[in-house]
Parts: C-alpha cells; sequence; structure tokens
C-alpha cells in the first residue's frame, strides 16, 4: 500500500484526535476553575489559558485542514480552499493563525516553567495575581506568535519557486489555480530552468526566525525545568509548609513536565527533523510532512491527561462522577468473617 492509499485514514485519526482532544480540555476547564486547591493562586489561570488555547487550536485546525509537503528541501503548510469553509479572502490569513498558533504551543510551556520557578522562590512580584502579571504571563507567548506569523508572512509566501514544485509534483488535484490556496512554506535550495541550484535567502532568514524561536523555547523549557526541580526538591526540606502544600507543589511539577514532554515528542521532535532534513541534508520525504500533520493532533489529544491525572483534586473528581455514573465498577464490599469482627474488638 503507498502512503495515498493511508491518507484518507490519516486525516480522519487527525479529525478524531482533534476533537478527543477539545472535548478533554472542555472538560478540564471547569475542574480547574471549581476544584482546584486554593494555593494555586494565578497559576490557576493559567492552567484555564493554556485548555482554552489548546480549545482553540483545535478549532482552527479543524477550519483550516492544513496539508502539510515535504520533499527535498521543501516544506509547505497549505489550505486549500475546496476542503475549508473559509471565505476566499480569509484563507491565507487563517493559514498564518494557525502557524502562528503552532508557535504559541512550543512557547507556552517555557513561560509556565519560568512561572513556576518563581512561585518556588516567593517572589511575589511575578506571581501574585495582578493585572501586569497576568498580560506579561499570558501575552508573551502570543507575542512570540506574531513574530513567528510575521516572519512566515514575510519571507515564506507563495512564489514562483514553490509554484514549480507544487505543479511537478501534483500536489494539488484537477485545475486548481495556485493564487487561491493559502500557503506558508519553505523552499531552501530551488532549481532554475537550466538545472542551477541556488539558495533561496527568503527561506534561509524566515527559518533563522522560527529556529531562533524553538531554540529558545526549548532552552527555556529545559533550564526552568531543571530549576524547578532543585528549587521544589529545597521547599520539601524547608518547615513551615503542610504536607498538602508539599504534595501539591510535587503534583504541579510532575504534571507540568510531562504536559511538557507532549509538545517536545509531537511538535518539537517532529519539526526538528524537518528541519534538519530539509535545510542539511536537502533530501526530505513526502512521510514527514504527513507525521508531523497527525502528531499536532496527537498533542492536542493527550496534553490535558497529565493535568487531569496527577492533580489530585481533578483525579478524585472523575473518578468518583464515573463512579455514580456506573462508568466504572465499583466491587462491593465483603461482609467481614466472624473472625476478622472478633478481632477488631479484641
Amino acid at each position: 500500500m503507498t502512503l495515498y492509499t493511508w491518507l484518507p485514514i490519516f486525516n480522519q485519526i487527525q479529525k478524531g484526535c482533534t476533537c478527543f482532544g477539545m472535548t478533554v480540555n472542555a472538560l478540564l476547564v471547569p475542574l480547574i476553575i471549581f476544584k482546584s486547591p486554593k494555593d494555586l493562586g494565578l497559576y490557576k489561570y493559567m492552567m484555564i489559558y493554556i485548555a482554552c488555547f489548546e480549545i482553540f487550536f483545535g478549532c482552527v485546525e479543524l477550519l483550516t485542514i492544513p496539508d502539510f509537503f515535504t520533499k527535498g528541501s521543501s516544506f509547505f503548510v497549505m489550505v486549500d480552499p475546496r476542503k475549508t469553509i473559509i471565505p476566499q479572502g480569509w484563507i491565507q490569513s487563517a493559514d498564518l493563525l494557525f502557524c502562528g498558533s503552532f508557535a504559541v504551543s512550543l512557547g507556552i510551556f517555557g513561560f509556565q516553567f519560568a512561572y513556576r520557578y518563581q512561585v518556588l522562590k516567593g517572589n511575589k512580584d511575578w506571581t501574585e495575581s495582578s493585572f501586569k502579571n497576568i498580560i506579561f504571563w499570558m501575552g508573551s507567548p502570543l507575542v512570540f506568535a506574531c513574530i513567528w506569523s510575521v516572519a512566515l508572512g514575510i519571507f515564506m509566501p507563495l512564489n514562483p519557486y514553490v509554484k514549480t514544485v507544487l505543479i511537478r509534483e501534483s500536489v494539488f488535484s484537477g485545475d486548481l489555480d495556485l493564487d487561491t490556496i493559502g500557503f506558508i512554506g519553505a523552499l531552501f535550495y530551488p532549481v532554475l530552468d537550466d538545472g542551477t541550484k541556488i539558495i533561496n535567502w527568503d527561506s534561509m532568514s524566515g527559518v533563522s526566525v522560527t529556529t531562533t524561536i524553538l531554540m529558545s523555547s526549548e532552552f527555556a523549557m529545559f533550564f526552568f525545568a531543571m530549576k524547578c526541580f532543585l528549587a521544589t526538591k529545597s521547599l520539601m526540606t524547608q518547615a513551615g509548609h503542610s504536607k498538602s502544600f508539599r504534595r501539591l507543589q510535587w503534583q504541579l511539577f510532575y504534571a507540568l513536565m510531562l504536559q511538557t514532554l507532549i509538545p517536545i515528542t509531537f511538535i518539537q521532535g517532529p519539526f526538528t527533523v524537518i528541519y534538519f532534513t530539509t535545510i542539511i541534508l536537502d533530501d526530505s520525504f513526502e512521510f514527514l510532512g504527513h507525521f508531523l500533520a497527525l502528531s499536532i493532533t496527537m498533542y492536542l489529544a493527550t496534553d490535558a491527561f497529565p493535568t487531569i491525572f496527577i492533580i489530585k483534586q481533578y483525579r478524585d473528581t472523575l473518578i468518583s462522577y464515573f463512579k455514580r455514573a456506573k462508568l466504572i465498577k465499583v466491587k462491593p464490599q465483603q461482609p467481614a468473617s466472624i473472625t476478622s469482627v472478633q478481632l477488631k474488638v479484641l
């Protein structure tokens, strides 16, 4: 079976994962609002922010239905006007919005780890629930996304080099006017009509911006994750903190760690491989693009689970609900034997 034989199955799995992830995040939001521990403070709103963002990202993905294409030194993210209900005049903007949402998912957890570290260090100037702090912690990932999207819009729009590749590889079936598609993409080493291979400096400039954001995001995540671990470990040895407070801090750390590993695995990992195979090797292949499209939806489907199942209050609430709804079978307690009752009395 060829790759194109599997594409319809891939597409159905993508849609299913996206819808499932949106449902899980929609379930998580009321849990955060009504069942959160009192010690969360501003972090509670950051968790709501992330859950709502992932619902928004899922909506954008379902509306745009983006196509990913990788081959040789090319990497394209496209919106086919025949697949989307978005008006023609908004298709390019929708493609940029999808790419910007992708950037938010890369940067948001670095800021979350940085915030957790400030909490553990007791820096109230950065962690109190003030308007200034809300704007900073929740707005900073959007600034990264805007820089990312502007760079893509300037350096990676549709151009004659790209059109040649799209026509040669028959990326779009039928008689589609390429000027009507939403397009963001890089072609690093285009081939001229005489067979000469050149460097596309526009694509190189765009990728230098996106790579800087990608690397800074990864550095922030690893740097503040290590500092959070050391700060949490140090906090556990200090007197004056209740057992429930200490347990909560470890729960938040483990939930954030696992929640961060998910985008690293499903987004940053495949994205880095695509960059390496297109820029360095000049020998990428089509499966990578389709795999990235699928892995993004896997990220949306799974990223809320660490928070739900590690934070005790959320987990207990769900288990209690499922028990009442009889979705979880509860084994009836066996009556105590005469011997055990006698022993208890004794």
